[in-house]
C-alpha cells in the first residue's frame, strides 16, 4: 500500500491576516526596576494607557482603548508630551482590570506596534507570560524598512508623513494606535503589489520575545 505524501501547511494569504494594532503610554523608561548608574535605584515604568485597533486583513473591525491608575510617579515632561495628567489617573481602573479587558481582545491575533520592542516590553512585563508567549509581535518599523526602502527615517511621524497620514492627537494611545493601523494598511497593500504571502509578511517584521 503506497502511502500518501503529507499535505504542506500553506502560508496564509494578507488579508486572512487578523491584527490587534497596539499603542501604550507610559511612565517613560523600563518596565523592568533596575540600577543606575549613578547608583540610585529606578523603579519600573508603568503603563498609564493603552490603545487598540483590531484588523481583519486590511479592514478595520473595532478601536478600543484605556487610561490605567498607577502607583508611582509621573514625570512632568511625560505630562506634557501626551496630556495624560496624574487627575485624569486617579479616576482610572487599576492595570489589573485594564488587562482582564485586554487580553480577550488580543487572542487569536498578530500583535503589532509602531516600536514593538518598546510596547512588547511592557506587554510582556505586564501580561501573564502565557499570553504573550502563545502570540506574535510584529514591528511596522522593521515592516517599513523593508518595504519602504526609499524613506531613511521610520518614527511614526516621518511613516505618517511619507503616506499621507493624519494623526490627529501623537502621543495618545488610541491615536497613535489609529495612526500605526493605517500605516500597517498601506504595507499591507505593498507587500500584495510585491506578491508576498502571510508568512513573509510577518517574517519581515517579527520581534522575537527574547529580544524585548
Amino acid at each position: 500500500m503506497t502511502q500518501e505524501p503529507l499535505l504542506e501547511t500553506s502560508s496564509p494569504a494578507l488579508r486572512e491576516l487578523r491584527f490587534a494594532v497596539l499603542d501604550l503610554e507610559t511612565t517613560g523608561g523600563s518596565p523592568k526596576a533596575r540600577w543606575g548608574k549613578d547608583g540610585r535605584f529606578i523603579q519600573p515604568s508603568e503603563i498609564t494607557e493603552v490603545g487598540m485597533v483590531r484588523l481583519a486583513g486590511p479592514v478595520v473591525e473595532d478601536r478600543w482603548s484605556s487610561l490605567a491608575a498607577i502607583q508611582g510617579f509621573l514625570p512632568e515632561e511625560i505630562q506634557r508630551l501626551t496630556g495624560i495628567s496624574l487627575p485624569m489617573l486617579a479616576g482610572a481602573p487599576p492595570w489589573e482590570q485594564v488587562a482582564l479587558k485586554l487580553v480577550p481582545k488580543l487572542e487569536g491575533r498578530i500583535w503589532v506596534a509602531h516600536h514593538a520592542p518598546y510596547d512588547g516590553s511592557f506587554l510582556k512585563a505586564w501580561l501573564p507570560e502565557g499570553v504573550w508567549r502563545r502570540h506574535r509581535l510584529v514591528c511596522t518599523r522593521l515592516l517599513a524598512k523593508k518595504l519602504i526602502p526609499e524613506l531613511p527615517r521610520r518614527s511614526l511621524a516621518e511613516l505618517c508623513d511619507f503616506l499621507g497620514i493624519t494623526n490627529t492627537r501623537a502621543h495618545r494611545a488610541l491615536q497613535d494606535a489609529e495612526a500605526t493601523a493605517e500605516a500597517l494598511q498601506h504595507l499591507l497593500q505593498r507587500a500584495e503589489d510585491r506578491g508576498m504571502d502571510g508568512e513573509a509578511f510577518l517574517a519581515a517584521g517579527e520581534v522575537a520575545w527574547n529580544k524585548v
